[in-house]
């Protein structure tokens, strides 16, 4: 070939990874490109192709960037820059224009089959109104895709990327609909009904969990994606919105992985300002340290580590001590089998008698059949009230789509936002999975196994169970003085129960349904319902 046969580099563009394999793909455009250049009789050095839009800026596209850096390396050289059509320049009149000036500096020559570019006043205007009719269609193109999003979402499905543990799966009757993928969603599911009952009592606690379970079949999960599972915690529950475009949650016709008591467990924990109660470096070595137990001079978490010492090789001491450099005892310390110790005298006093526990469980059972029947007594009207509101908001929906002016759909919307409220609240009184996911009876024999005798859990458990037993026994922190000890103990609710059954007088027990016992033998009476 003649050495002075034009070198031509070509640029190729798509803006999705979709399209690399449709008929406007990255494949097809080179060919076209390649054809042109044996027309011409120019030498194809390099093929640069995108699949990244950029959003009009030029600089924002990898391979346009690494074009013009090649151009850059080969200064001795003017290249013919070849593109299958003038819309894979630039799409936006302000980029195109700056692009041709990059160009220009670089001695580069623009050319594609469809556009003869030309550097006359003419050539300039017609290429400047090809490039804004460019940018017309691409802005016009980008309002349609979020009139369409928004009208699915507005009708319940979800438009964008699937959030984890979700697919967008063709189903017919919805077209894409999220799906839950597994393992993952079992994984997901797992992992927010154990932060909303507190096994995992962190965001952190989360995302060892995920990391644990290998989840994604990543080693290393990124405290974002805990962020991510949170911050979409509605959709897992069954809802969709989307705040940006103003559409308000509401029911989605995706599977939900929680249902919503779950879900309100979950918000309710996120909003609150109550004070962590559990970090990672929590140890067998040091069950108290960051828990309950706090300074009773400044009310902050205690910590704890070893002491050694240099001269005596070996010597290890264990101790908790405040932190707080603005805490007038942050100097001082107490010895880990000193504090451990009063703490084991203290779960000692606490042991509700037998039969405390006995009448105690016979009335929450009670209690818990009489909520049951109430339920199924309401169900029927909440669920012939939730088909009126959903035959309702889809009425709405079809009459906001067809409207022809925006001041009547902003009326048509602001009703479904209300109608969707209603729904929400008819969903969570009609789900069966609200009246519990495990038997009442197992759940609270395992509740009551731990409340019998805390001492013996703390004693003989490992230090999952050890956070159990702080969980349930006490309410709030407990303060720690290192002269008195630890100050009163503010008890959690049930043993809070326990104490008043045990002082409350036979009439009150009665009324309740349960026989009181017997004066005679007051620790291990008999019990029956009446």
């Amino acid at each position: 070939m003649s050495s002075t046969t034009k070198k031509a580099l070509i640029y190729c563009r798509v803006s999705s990874e979709r399209q690399k394999t449709e008929g406007h793909g990255l494949d097809s455009q080179e060919q076209r490109c390649r054809l042109y250049c044996e027309q011409k009789g120019y030498e194809v050095e390099k093929v640069f192709k995108d699949s990244f839009t950029g959003g009009g800026d030029f600089m924002r596209r990898p391979k346009m960037k690494e074009l013009l850096e090649y151009v850059d390396a080969h200064p001795h050289k003017n290249y013919v820059t070849v593109f299958d059509d003038l819309k894979r320049f630039a799409r936006d009149t302000v980029f195109h224009l700056k692009l041709r000036q990059s160009f220009k500096v670089r001695g580069m020559t623009p050319e594609c089959p469809n556009f003869n570019f030309d550097d006359s006043p003419e050539g300039e205007f017609v290429e400047t109104i090809f490039a804004a009719q460019g940018q017309l269609e691409r802005e016009q193109n980008r309002r349609q895709v979020i009139q369409k999003q928004k009208a699915r979402l507005e009708l319940g499905y979800w438009p964008f990327y699937p959030i984890p543990g979700y697919r967008q799966i063709k189903t017919s009757g919805h077209g894409k609909l999220l799906t839950p993928y597994e393992p993952e969603a079992e994984i997901i599911r797992t992992a927010l009904e154990g932060f909303a009952t507190d096994q995992f009592w962190t965001q952190g606690d989360v995302q060892r969990y995920l990391e644990e379970r290998n989840y994604g079949g990543k080693k290393k999960i990124h405290f974002q994606l805990a962020n991510r599972l949170f911050a979409r915690v509605f959709m897992y529950a069954g809802f969709v919105g989307y705040a940006p475009w103003e559409v308000s949650q509401r029911m989605g016709h995706h599977k939900p992985l929680i249902d919503l008591i779950t879900y309100e467990k979950i918000r309710n924990k996120l909003d609150s300002n109550a004070p962590v109660r559990t970090r990672k470096d929590m140890r067998e070595d040091f069950p108290l340290r960051h828990t309950v137990i706090v300074c009773g001079q400044c009310g902050r978490p205690f910590t704890a580590s070893y002491t050694t010492k240099k001269k005596k090789p070996g010597y290890k001491k264990a101790y908790y001590r405040c932190n707080n450099l603005a805490c007038e005892l942050r100097k001082k310390s107490v010895a880990r089998e000193v504090i451990e110790g009063q703490f084991e005298t203290l779960l000692r006093g606490i042991e509700p008698k037998p039969f405390v526990l006995k009448l105690s469980e016979a009335i929450f059972f009670d209690l818990w059949e009489k909520r049951m029947a109430n339920f199924t007594e309401n169900n029927a009207e909440n669920v012939k009230e939730l088909a009126r509101v959903q035959s309702e908001i889809h009425k709405l929906v079809g009459m906001a789509t067809r409207a022809a002016s925006e001041r009547v759909k902003v009326e048509y919307e602001k009703q479904i936002d209300e109608l969707a409220k209603t729904e929400r609240d008819l969903h969570a009184k009609t789900d069966p999975a609200n009246r519990s996911k495990i038997d009442f009876r197992t759940a609270l024999r395992r509740v009551f196994d731990y409340l019998k005798d805390p001492y013996y859990r703390w004693k003989n458990g490992d230090l999952i169970e050890k956070q159990l037993v702080l969980k349930l026994v006490f309410e709030d922190v407990l303060p720690y003085d290192l002269e008195t000890g630890f100050r009163t103990a503010p008890l959690a609710l049930p043993l809070r129960v326990f104490e008043h059954f045990t002082t409350s007088k036979s009439r009150d027990v009665e009324a309740g349904g349960i026989e009181p016992p017997c004066k005679d033998n007051a620790d291990g009476p008999s019990t029956s319902v009446v």
